[in-house]
């Protein structure tokens, strides 16, 4: 008798945790705050399934890829979002991610155009940052990302 008892509630405590599983978008941001990067390329990947054109997932999946250093990758992902529809975060990694991947002029050709709509602190920050790092011709890739991420974060401030 208590076999047979076991057995749906085993079958009940299944379905539970199926419930709760989180959506691959959901694990896809949670992967990315826990800095595994694969995992989150995954996810972002099985939820592109069923929404191919989504701006806010192809962005995660270019993030992944650009922390992953699959810059090329990254690239065509964030053109692909950025063809979507107008993202600021999209547009700015795809600056980045072209200037990692070896197009530097193309990349700061993209920066000196960033845009992001109702935030002009965020807009001219990034903007003046890419003009004068452009200069710097012994600039290393990462320093260039450390200092084009501290004009993001300074643009915010002033807003």
């Amino acid at each position: 008798m208590t076999k047979i008892l076991l057995l749906p509630a085993a079958l009940l405590f299944t379905f539970t945790l199926m419930a709760c599983a989180p959506q691959p978008k959901l694990a896809g941001n949670l992967a990315m705050t826990l800095k595994n990067y694969e995992q989150a390329a995954e996810e972002y990947q099985a939820a592109l399934k069923s929404d191919p054109d989504s701006v806010t997932l192809l962005t995660g999946l270019g993030r992944a890829y650009y922390q992953l250093g699959e810059y090329d990758k990254a690239v065509d992902t964030f053109r692909h979002a950025t063809e979507v529809e107008s993202y600021p975060q999209a547009s700015f990694y795809l600056g980045l991610s072209t200037i990692m991947s070896g197009n530097r002029q193309t990349g700061f050709d993209l920066l000196k155009q960033f845009r992001y709509a109702g935030n002009i602190n965020v807009t001219n920050s990034v903007r003046d940052m890419a003009q004068r790092l452009e200069a710097n011709t012994d600039a290393t890739d990462e320093y260039i990302a450390q200092k084009m991420f501290q004009a993001w974060q300074d643009g915010l401030k002033k807003q």
